[in-house]
Formats: C-alpha cells, sequence, structure tokens
C-alpha cells in the first residue's frame, strides 16, 4: 500500500527558501501531519546525537503515525557536516553522526536517506575520484546497517544543488557499484524534472531498486496545490502498476496557509491512492 509522509523539522532549523517546515515542537509537528491526513512523518533530522528521540516515539505513539525515514540533508545544509570531504577529520565525524541515524532508524524501524549529505565532489580532483571515494564509504555504511536491518536510500540531486551524481542513471551506477541489498534508491520529481528526460519511464525501469519518493511538482509545490507538470493520477497509477508500496513524502510551501496546503496534499494524495 503506497503510504504519504510530510516533512517535519525542529524549532531550531534554518528557514529555507523555496520550502516551509512544520518545525515547531516535535509533537506539535506530529499533531499537525496527523490532523492533515498523513501517514506518516519524514524527520529533517537535527544533530541525532542530542536530539530528543523519547518525545518523537511518544508522538508518534500518540497521534498513531509513523516515521517514513530520517532525511540527513540538515548535517550539510546547517551543520557543514558530509561524507565526502577534504577534511579527513569533517568526513569521519560525518560518518559517525550517520551511523547514529542508523541505529535510531532502526529503533524506529524506517528507512535512513542520503541526499546532499553525501557533499559536493572534491575540488582539484576528477569527479571520479570523488565517485570512487563515495562508493567505498556508502559500502561501509551500509555493512554498518546490515547490523541493525536499516535500509539506507540515496537520492539524486539536480546540478543546481550539488556537482555530482545528478541523474537517475547516475544515481543508479553507484547503486550498482555498491552492490549491498539494502541500498536502495530515493526519487525525487522535482529533481528528475530537470535532470532525466523521461520520468514516467525511468521510475518503471527503477521499479525495483526505488524505496521512497519525494513527491513534489516540477514547480516544487506539493501535489494537489501545484501547477507544475507532473501528471499526478497518471504516475500514481504507474506505481500501483509496478507495485510500489513506499512513502511519498511532501514539502510544503511558503503559503497564508500551511495547514489548508497541507490537508489540500494529504486529501488529494489519498483520493488517487484509493482510486
Amino acid at each position: 500500500m503506497i503510504k504519504t509522509s510530510l516533512f517535519i523539522a525542529t524549532p531550531d532549523m534554518p528557514d529555507v527558501d523555496y520550502v516551509h517546515l512544520y518545525k515547531d515542537e516535535i509533537e506539535e509537528n506530529v499533531r499537525k501531519s496527523a490532523v492533515a491526513g498523513f501517514d506518516a512523518v519524514e524527520l529533517i533530522t537535527p544533530d541525532p546525537d542530542t536530539f530528543e528521540w523519547d518525545r518523537l516515539e511518544k508522538a508518534l505513539k500518540e497521534y498513531k503515525m509513523d516515521l517514513a525515514c530520517i532525511n540527513s540533508g540538515r548535517l550539510y545544509s546547517q551543520y557543514g557536516v558530509t561524507l565526502i570531504h577534504p577534511d579527513k577529520a569533517i568526513q569521519e565525524k560525518a560518518i559517525e553522526k550517520f551511523k547514529s541515524i542508523i541505529r535510531v532508524s532502526a529503533r524506529f524501524n524506517c528507512d535512513a536517506n542520503i541526499g546532499i549529505f553525501r557533499g559536493p565532489a572534491i575540488s582539484g580532483k576528477p569527479v571520479t575520484y570523488t565517485r570512487d571515494m563515495f562508493v567505498d564509504i556508502l559500502k561501509i555504511l551500509c555493512d554498518y546497517a546490515a547490523q541493525y536491518n536499516v535500509n539506507v536510500n540515496f537520492e539524486p540531486t539536480n546540478r543546481y544543488e550539488i556537482n555530482f551524481i545528478n541523474t537517475t542513471n547516475d544515481g543508479l551506477d553507484i547503486i550498482d557499484r555498491v552492490n549491498r541489498t539494502n541500498l536502495g534508491l530515493l526519487l525525487d520529481l522535482y529533481h528528475m524534472y530537470l535532470e532525466d528526460d523521461d520520468m514516467l519511464s525511468k521510475i518503471v525501469y527503477c521499479r525495483n531498486i526505488v524505496k521512497h519518493f519525494h513527491f513534489t511538482d516540477t514547480d516544487r509545490w506539493p501535489a494537489g496545490n501545484s501547477n507544475g507538470e507532473v501528471n499526478f493520477p497518471q504516475l500514481i497509477s504507474i506505481l500501483q502498476l509496478i507495485n510500489y508500496n513506499g512513502f511519498l513524502s511532501q514539502n510544503l510551501v511558503r503559503s497564508e496557509d500551511a495547514d489548508a496546503c497541507a490537508k489540500t496534499t494529504a486529501t488529494f494524495l489519498r483520493e488517487l491512492i484509493n482510486g
């Protein structure tokens, strides 16, 4: 069964220009997401070693919500910690932070995601050098995650946000080289729109490896509130045809009423999923 989730953060998360986040206290974020009609939340994690995970667990139980995954991007955007980095101390810190995320993911029975947290390609080196380094790091992290029965999802990201592994094919190449059964693909419709020739055929091609979606339209507005080019009814039909049973995760936009935006999106997706 396809399920829906909504991005949430914590109050110390800096503003992001293109997206609105529920970033009140964690209990309120979970409550709002449940009231809107989502099945789960995707947490853009603060420091995994200092966050009060007991509070999240209690809130999820109270509102009968799931944790879809833990999003590691904030470790890069706010803390400057990346898996690829010329400073080995920072790189080692990033690896340890993601191992913490893996352990928490095991606690919540959810996936751990890597997107821009990989970091940019190292300046002055061929991109192949950085790719090889990243493959080796992913092998280490996937082997560690396997000890906890945790799946890791990797997200290709458009060229305007990071300078390597931009297309879906780039992501598939990395996954093939890592060759670990607990490494899956996270596809973001916005990134696919910018980088891939045919979004729908690419999704079908990746049907056995795609494990999670960031499901915003080509204008980066959430489904049901957008004016982009994604044909969501057709896309949902394709996902059902390929037996996708993961999450469709949404951000919100800077609208006058974020709660109404969230509710509209959750209702729109639920109606499409249920036919």
